[in-house]
């Protein structure tokens, strides 16, 4: 049925009640990890010193154990530097809620992570909304076709009525080529009957078991859209598919914008562009978890800057929002946010990310 399809495309089943495992860090030995820039001005983190030493940025050791997950560490460890722009994608996370995922990023040591507010909040977003549309749709699509198998029932059992009175006729007539005729005839009919009766019983069947999956679906949705609106933990993925929970810290009012934290941890983040570098032309990347992917990298220009808004060819999917849009120096200029859903021809394929001076203003104090 259109709407049961409309429904499948919509929402994925999925057990709301599985048991979430989550991977813990282990104590790892590291000796020291030094911090200094590249040409590029972007930032490097490795186990060398560089010619004419600058700044180390964590204690020897010989092994961390000072009580802090050190996600910094670990994964500079297994992804060597290949340059600013990679070194950004450690990062990057991908953000997990109750109806679906979303993109994010650190953006201080201290593990604190930048994404959208519709990420952590989607009960309240356009996806969510297409979602409950659909399953209204597919409500009505199920009464109108529960009416039409209700009416093909009430036409089988007239037609078994009129098959009965027929039988009756034919017993009363004497025996001869008419009642030879006539039995040809009933036979016909019966078979038809049989016929009718035996699809309807399986339409019957496939509506009944259509029905329950999509009831099933209905009531995980709105289930799911009930935790969403209150839910204070998320599921995080980091760039080596090590999972970590995080806990919302705040949801600005203005913006879509959500800050959350994991808790005692260390962890690679994005610098904050000078605003001078922000401007038509610029080479920018935007790196998330598009289309159910992850640990993607997308590469365009700025084609406008606007207070509100910086607009970009590079290109944007559902997955993305929350993720960054950086420079080739690895430093972060916005928060991924939207793709332009206007259709001029100027605008087709255009994404949009909130300038990150809209995340210094929102969170200016848990930042400071």
């Amino acid at each position: 049925m259109q709407g049961f399809n409309m429904l499948s495309t919509a929402i994925k089943a999925k057990s709301i009640f599985a048991i979430i495992c989550i991977a813990l860090f282990q104590e790892v030995g590291f000796a020291d990890i030094y911090k200094y820039k590249d040409n590029e001005g972007g930032w490097v983190f490795s186990d060398k010193p560089n010619t004419g030493q600058l700044e180390r940025t964590l204690p020897r050791t010989t092994s961390f154990n000072a009580g802090k997950k050190n996600i910094l560490a670990i994964l500079s460890k297994k992804y060597p530097y290949g340059g600013s722009v990679q070194y950004a994608t450690l990062a990057v996370v991908t953000v997990q809620s109750e109806l679906g995922s979303g993109s994010g990023f650190f953006i201080n040591e201290n593990c604190l992570l930048v994404t959208n507010k519709h990420v952590v909040r989607p009960a309240n977003g356009r996806r969510w909304e297409q979602t409950r549309v659909a399953i209204a749709e597919s409500s009505a699509s199920f009464e109108r076709g529960r009416l039409k198998l209700d009416n093909n029932k009430e036409l089988l059992e007239l037609e078994r009525e009129r098959l009965g009175a027929f039988r009756q006729y034919l017993n009363g007539l004497p025996e001869g080529l008419e009642k030879s005729r006539i039995e040809g005839e009933y036979i016909a009919r019966q078979n038809r009957y049989q016929q009718n009766k035996a699809h309807i019983q399986s339409e019957s069947e496939k509506f009944v078991m259509q029905e329950r999956l999509f009831l099933q679906q209905k009531s995980d949705f709105n289930f799911s859209s009930s935790l969403s609106n209150v839910a204070q933990t998320f599921e995080l993925r980091l760039k080596d598919n090590t999972r970590v929970k995080a806990r919302l810290l705040k949801v600005s009012k203005t913006d879509d914008l959500a800050l959350l934290t994991v808790d005692n941890c260390l962890s690679p983040f994005l610098e904050v562009a000078s605003r001078e570098l922000v401007y038509q032309g610029a080479t920018v990347y935007a790196i998330g978890s598009p289309l159910g992917l992850h640990d993607q990298l997308t590469k365009g220009v700025i084609t406008h800057v606007a207070s509100n808004g910086i607009a970009t060819d590079a290109q944007i999917l559902p997955g993305n929002s929350g993720g960054p849009l950086i420079l080739e120096n690895g430093a972060v200029i916005g928060v991924n946010t939207l793709k332009v859903a206007n259709k001029s021809v100027l605008n087709k394929g255009l994404g949009v990310a909130l300038p990150i001076e809209r995340v210094l203003f929102n969170f200016a104090e848990e930042l400071k």
